[in-house]
This record gives structure tokens, sequence and C-alpha cells, in this order.
């Protein structure tokens, strides 16, 4: 099959890369709707004015600058309430200042956050087979549209319990679609474009959260900037309706007339000679039809070289997702401007996309995520030490910085690493399983913060950093590299996976 792609694409990579700019454009609405609360529901904790006498006792007698007197610190500890102590005074309209989320109700928010991956969680958990069934447009683009029309409700939401309900719908539809659009264009994508097709699809991922953040700084209403975020989410999903559906998937279905049909409109596309059918490789006997549910469980038992992969990627998935989603929801708390902070995340991740990249290309997938995790702790360690470097900038907040740059690295190779691990005929089930327990991290990320209230903070970061070394230690034990091997068909090929040939014999399949 890998020969059968090499065929296709040929040597029209500008072909294939305009192919790829329609997934890539879709996979941009992730972040447009993973972060839309960050902006819709921002607590401005420095926009606010003194109404009652108590107030302004408070700031006749603070010591220091009128300017860092109107903070969370001040309206929190001093338990000033809103329209009764002080009234807000935002540029931008909040769904938390309009139903009341700050201080001691502002875990709310975190669960409007967090919610999103309940809501993942379940889709994930009910679609681990369907991308296997039903193929993986069908149900991609099922998810995703309606992830879209539930981030269309969220302008007509008038509380907090009918935000959690489509913020879990939302999740689904979102975390569903990246799945199946993840595995959909790896399996169109030959080997050797595989490493730039995934960290051109990874860079889309912050791009589409700086269109967030523009939309969130140009329109002031909360409410319009849904229906904003809704209308670019339709319109880059509706491209996906004319990409046909993977030729693997069709392989694995026995229907060869239709892997052969799709193979040969993806050469036309590249302006490369039509397949013949004797090329399509022979699959009979090898996957049975209507693999069920039942039958793909005892597979992992009747190959432990698959369960024991399997296993160890979903820890990999969860650890992080949990440090991503920790930063990513919090991360506008570094600086006072959340566009501007929000923005500088933004570019850390781009700057990861370059970091995996490079080193995919160098060392390989294996050491890749070695590396990543490895960095993941010494940036951990290095936070705890207590040290100012300005009146604005701390060590612990460069390094976070310089971790959030090892986290999407992690994050952008594990997704590459997964695939090639994975055979085609279980790949969607195992993306599916990984990124289940990805969304059980993701849940805890929002709400990492708040450990800090109750344990010391090296304590935490002490904690962390070690995870991510004992993550390093295990994938370099555990894990085989997947650099220059043919993507596996079914479990049995897991065991006796072959170098790909540079000088192969040509296939006279044209």
């Amino acid at each position: 099959m890998e020969e059968l792609l090499e065929k296709t694409v040929g040597d029209s990579k500008a072909r294939y890369f305009a192919f790829l700019l329609l997934f890539m454009l879709s996979h941009g609405t992730a972040g447009i709707m993973c972060y839309l609360p960050v902006f819709i529901g921002y607590i401005p904790y420095t926009e606010w004015e003194c109404k009652s006498e108590k107030c302004f006792s408070l700031l006749q007698n603070y010591t220091g600058d009128n300017a860092t007197f109107f903070s969370r610190n001040t309206m929190c500890s001093n338990e000033l309430l809103a329209d009764q102590d002080f009234v807000w005074t935002p540029t931008h309209t909040s769904f938390a200042v309009d139903w009341g989320i700050y201080c001691g109700t502002e875990t709310q928010k975190s669960s409007i956050n967090s919610f999103y991956f309940v809501g993942a969680f379940v889709g994930l958990i009910g679609s681990s087979t369907l991308f296997d069934l039903l193929g993986r447009k069908k149900v991609t683009l099922g998810a995703g549209f309606l992830a879209v029309f539930s981030t269309l409700g969220m302008a007509f939401a008038q509380d907090l319990w009918t935000m959690l309900g489509l913020r879990i719908v939302q999740g689904l539809g979102v975390l569903v679609a990246i799945t199946g659009r993840y595995v959909w264009i790896m399996e169109f994508t030959p080997l050797a474009s595989r490493n730039i097709a995934n960290v051109l699809l990874g860079v889309t991922w912050p791009m589409g959260t700086m269109v967030l953040i523009l939309i969130a700084y140009l329109v002031n209403a909360w409410r319009t900037a849904v229906f904003v975020a809704s209308g670019i989410t339709f319109c880059l999903y509706c491209q996906l309706l004319f990409v046909p559906e993977s030729a693997r998937f069709f392989l694995q279905k026995q229907l060869d007339h239709k892997a052969l049909k799709v193979l040969n409109k993806m050469a036309r596309f590249y302006n490369n000679p039509p397949l013949r059918a004797s090329c399509l490789p022979n699959q009979a006997g090898v996957q049975q039809k209507e693999d069920g549910l039942a039958k793909k469980l005892k597979d992992f038992l009747q190959y432990p070289v698959m369960l024991r992969r399997t296993i160890i990627l979903m820890i990999c998935w969860f650890l992080v997702s949990l440090f991503y989603y920790g930063l990513g929801f919090g991360w506008h708390k570094m600086g006072r401007n959340i566009y501007a902070s929000q923005g500088f995340s933004c570019l850390s991740e781009m700057l990861a996309c370059i970091v995996c990249f490079t080193l995919v290309g160098v060392v390989g997938r294996k050491k890749t995520q070695i590396l990543a995790f490895m960095g993941i702790g010494v940036c951990f360690g290095v936070a705890m030490i207590d040290l100012n470097l300005s009146d604005t900038w701390q060590l612990s907040q460069i390094a976070c910085l310089i971790a959030i740059i090892f986290i999407a690295t992690e994050f952008l190779s594990v997704y590459l690493y997964t695939t090639e691990l994975s055979p085609t005929s279980h790949r969607g089930m195992i993306l599916s399983i990984c990124s289940c327990t990805a969304r059980i991290g993701s849940f805890a990320g929002p709400y990492l913060s708040h450990l800090f209230d109750y344990l010391s903070r090296r304590l935490v970061l002490g904690i962390f950093g070690g995870v991510g070394v004992l993550a390093a230690l295990m994938t370099g034990f555990l894990l085989q590299d997947t650099s220059g091997l043919a993507i596996p068909e079914t479990p049995a090929d897991l065991q006796g996976r072959q170098k790909i040939q540079e000088d192969a014999e040509e296939l006279e399949c044209i």
C-alpha cells in the first residue's frame, strides 16, 4: 500500500500539499472551539470601579499604585460583591460577568472548560469502532457538524447549565472529528511526506487559536463573537465534503473496486496515470469484513505486542494532555493582557512544530518522544527554583514558556507515533482509546492551578517533572521506532515490519 500511495502522488508534491490544505483549514477549527470560553468567559479582574464606601475606604488606605489595587486579590480577599461594592467596566462583554462568575465561583468557569472533555471522552468511547466500521469520512463529518451547531447554540445560552450541556456536546464533536480527520489524512499520505503532514496539521491548531484571538479582540459582544466563530468553522468543515473516503479503509472492508476508484481519482488530481486492479494488495483472508467490537477486543489478547504498545501510548497521551491543557487554559493568567498572553502561547506552539519536524526528521519518532518528555521534566524541575528575573518575569514563567514547546512537540509526535504503531484494521479504535485517556488528563488539566492552593508549588512541579522523566524512560525501553517502516495493515504485521527500501523495484501498475 505504501508503494501505491507513492505511485499515486508521484512527483506532484505541490498538489499533495494543496490537498493537505483542505484538512489543515478544518483542523484549525479545533483551536477555535476548544478555547472559545477562555475569551467569551474572561473574568476582567482589572476592569472595575468602586461603588460602596467599603471599597472606597480600601482604595483610600491602599499604599500601592492605584492601578494595582484593581485586581483579583483586592476583590476576592476583601469579599467585594458585584453591583454592591463595585461595578464592572470591561471593554468586552463576558458570560462570566453576566452570570456572576468570579472569585468564589470561579471554579464554575473551570467546569465549563473541563466538561468539554467529558463530552470528548463519551464521544471517543462511542466512536472507537465506528471509524473502522462506517469509515473515516462519515464519522468525521458527522462529528464535525455536531460540534459546529453546538458552538452556535452557545450564543443563545442563558445560564451556566445550558452552557455546560452545549460544551459537552461540542467536546464530543470536536475530539471525534480530530481523531477521524487525522486517521483520514494520514492514510492518504506517503511515508516520505508523513512527518511534514503531521507538523502542518499541528501548526493549524495555534493558527486557529490566533484567529479566535483576533475575533475576540475585534468583537466586543461575546454572543456575536460566538456567531462569527461558528460561521468560520462551518465553512471550513464544508470543504471536507469533497474529499473521498480512505482507500485503506475500503481495502480493509474488501471493497477493492471502491479503493481503486479512490486511488485513481487521486491519481487524476495529481496528474498521474491511473492504476490497474492487479496493483491492489491481496486482503483476502487477512481481515474479515464484519469485524465487530468483540473481535477487535479479542485481537488485543491474541496479539500482546499491540496490547502492550496501546497501554504505553495511553499513558503518554494522558500525561501530555494533562500538561498541555493545564497550561493552555491558564496561560492567560501569566500576564495582564489576555490577548498577548494567549498569543505568546500560540507562538510557542508554532515553534514546537519546527522543533518536532526537525527532531522527527533527524532522530526519528521514538527519540523525539523521549527528548520531548525529558525536556518537560527538566523545565518543570527548573520552575521549582524561586528566582525573580525582573519586576515582571520570574524564572518559573520562563521555564513554563519553554515547557510548552516541549509539551506541544510531544503532542504532535505522539499522534504520528501512534498512527504508525497501529495497524490499519485497528487504527481508529486505538487512536480513539488513546484519545479517551487523554481526555481524562484534559479534564483534570484546567484544575491543575488549584493544586498550588493546597500543596507546595515545588512539590507539584517536582511530581510533574518526575512523571515526565518516567514517561521518557518508558518510551525508550518499551516502544519500537517506526522511522522508515511501512504502516502495518493488520495486527499480524506488527511482528515482521520491514524497512521500505529506497531502491525497491518499480510497481508495474500503470
